[in-house]
């Protein structure tokens, strides 16, 4: 008797330990999910090592064969078409097994990350609303279908994980409420410029640090001095607060999507790092890390840090962060900054006008990415040429403005300081030239000024523009550490 029951024990072990990998999909790969055209798919997934597994995309009828490795794991890469498409299936077989998912839809795909400027959904965050979002929900059905979202909510994982709990949804009203308002924004003006599917994969994170979206190693390799090392090490991780520390957000929201195509990322970030001087370091390494784990270039669309008083309108930590900011367009190929100027608030860190930093987002990726003319000139107006006239006025001609400069007024320009050899700066009257891209500043407190500044403070309410609504973003003629 005790023979026979330790024979069953053993068979029920065996049962359990050959059934306890069934085929498994990625669940990025759920029903509804858009997948990048034009580029080959990887697929992945988890079953019974040494087993064979057959991957079928209906889109062209290509099956990829593999076998299950020895850790449970298996991965093809299916070819896509450049043409778009919806209604497609995704079939997975392996033995007597199947997994089909239905409603497969080939188009654009967007990685959208960041911290809570990123996060704040459709429908607001306390006390705190989004323009133009009762116009978007309601009219959400009409582009549901062609517009999909992937959002994440992993918590903070000090290992990596391999898969997230989520799935692919329709944009409907009651899903675009909860979505990501400048993911949503972003996708809905993509998908009406270009007429084709557009899937977004929401993974932001409220007060995130940049340090928690990616490895240890990277930073150790990102280049930082000592102190900036140590500085970014003292930080200790609350338990009850937003990720701050390496690794936290990698491990349980970024390494398991690894390797989903898609045509780029949007990222807004940076509030939590504000004052830190190695931020473009840090900002290129995540992204290169990023790169590298998907074997693509992802494009790199970013926006700058939007004007608000931190505690001190008077302060100048923000522009300084992010004159630091705009320097990873220098040490960073394929990326690109969109400026919130103009659109900042005083009280309050999320700015209202997430339709405006989406819409600028999108002329990004129109011009850089997919090589469609926007219609206008998107690219931020910077100082030129400046010329100390011996009246004792500043002339600072901009590039990229093409006589349509213009303010709320382009004779009541706010934004501007002028300093002399004290280094004290005042605020200056300014005004557009004749020519519509060259400022006239003037100041009577600093009669022979030396160095000029604009929107060189937390928060002033600058208003300098293109006709087109291109911010000029904060710049200053000096290199002085104050």
């Amino acid at each position: 008797m005790r023979r026979l029951l330790s024979i069953l024990v053993a068979l029920v072990a065996f049962a359990a330990v050959s059934g306890a990998q069934p085929l498994q999909l990625a669940n990025i790969f759920s029903d509804h999910a858009v997948l990048q055209r034009g580029n080959w798919i990887p697929v992945w997934g988890w079953g019974k090592p040494g087993a064979k597994v057959e991957v079928t995309g209906s889109w062209n009828g290509v099956t990829q064969k593999t076998t299950v490795e020895a850790d449970g794991s298996w991965h093809v890469s299916l070819p896509a078409r450049y043409c778009e498409g919806t209604d497609l299936l995704l079939t997975v077989k392996s033995g007597k097994e199947t997994i089909e998912r239905k409603d497969i839809a080939l188009g654009e795909v967007w990685i959208c990350s960041g911290q809570s400027n990123m996060e704040m959904p459709l429908r607001g965050f306390g006390f705190q609303e989004v323009e133009g979002a009762t116009e978007a929900i309601m009219g959400a059905p009409a582009t549901s279908r062609n517009i999909r979202v992937f959002d994440i909510k992993t918590p903070k994982c000090t290992e990596p994980i391999k898969d997230v709990e989520a799935t692919w949804k329709y944009s409907s009203s009651e899903v675009a409420a909860e979505t990501s308002a400048v993911g949503y924004f972003f996708a809905k003006r993509l998908q009406a410029a270009l007429d084709v599917p557009v899937g977004i994969i929401v993974n932001a994170w409220g007060g995130s640090r940049i340090e928690p979206w990616m490895t240890k190693e990277t930073i150790n390799a990102a280049g930082l001095t000592q102190q900036e090392l140590d500085e970014v090490y003292a930080i200790q991780e609350q338990p009850d607060r937003w990720p701050e520390t390496p690794e936290l957000i990698w491990n349980g929201r970024v390494k398991p999507i690894v390797g989903y195509a898609a045509k780029g990322i949007i990222w807004y970030q940076g509030c939590s790092n504000i004052g830190q001087r190695c931020y473009d370091k840090l900002q290129k390494a995540m992204v290169e890390m990023w790169r590298r784990e998907w074997n693509s270039d992802l494009p790199l669309i970013f926006t700058l840090l939007a004007p608000h008083d931190h505690g001190d309108a008077d302060g100048r930590w923000r522009p300084f962060f992010v004159e630091n900011q705009l320097h990873t367009e220098q040490i960073l190929d394929k990326s690109w900054a969109v400026c919130t100027e103009t659109i900042g608030n005083k009280v309050t860190v999320h700015p209202s006008q997430k339709k405006e930093v989406a819409d600028m987002m999108v002329q990004r990726a129109l011009q850089n990415v997919y090589g469609v003319n926007p219609g206008f000139c998107i690219e931020l107006p910077r100082p030129q040429s400046v010329e100390y006239v011996p009246d004792g006025s500043v002339k600072v001609r901009l590039s990229y403005v093409w006589s349509n400069l213009q303010s709320i007024s382009a004779r009541d320009i706010v934004g501007f300081e002028l300093a002399g050899e004290d280094r004290q700066f005042h605020l200056a009257q300014a005004e557009v030239d004749w020519d519509g891209q060259t400022i006239v500043i003037k100041c009577p407190d600093v009669p022979k000024p030396v160095a000029v500044r604009y929107s060189w403070r937390n928060w002033m309410g600058s208003n300098l523009h293109t006709s087109y609504g291109i911010p000029v973003p904060p710049f200053r003629t000096d290199d002085w550490d104050e």
